[in-house]
């Protein structure tokens, strides 16, 4: 349990600045169930060993119970793709219409997405049992 808050798996996007940086010049890739929008930080900058994340949320989704689970839906994810993540990266990740998404599909969708878009490792460390 201690040993999980030690080590962060991604730092939360905090500056109004940050997110306008990711949505207007990222790359962005999507689904029928997310959005997904990343940026390499620029080399000048400190990388951490971490990605920065940022959700997304507008009140079109839903009321303030579905937007949170769907933030905390998106965090789980990241956490179980974490070995596989290359750090450096900023993500935003949006909602589509999809309401009541599992967090199975949030999973499958992100590790497409990420992939797609190269924030995924290519030489996976952790994937000995999963199925791609």
């Amino acid at each position: 349990m201690m040993a999980q808050c030690q080590s962060a798996v991604y730092t939360p996007l905090r500056r109004r600045a940050d997110f306008t940086r990711v949505h207007t010049q990222g790359r962005r890739k999507g689904d029928n169930i997310l959005q997904v929008r990343v940026l390499h930080r620029p080399v000048d900058e400190h990388v951490s060993a971490t990605v920065r994340l940022g959700t997304v949320v507008s009140k079109k989704y839903g009321r303030a119970v579905q937007r949170n689970r769907f933030k905390r839906l998106v965090r789980a994810a990241i956490r179980a793709l974490a070995p596989d993540l290359t750090p450096g990266w900023d993500i935003l990740v949006l909602p589509r219409e999809a309401h009541e998404v599992k967090m199975a599909d949030v999973l499958q969708s992100l590790r497409s997405l990420l992939g797609a878009l190269g924030v995924l490792r290519t030489d996976n460390p952790s994937a000995e049992g999963g199925a791609r």
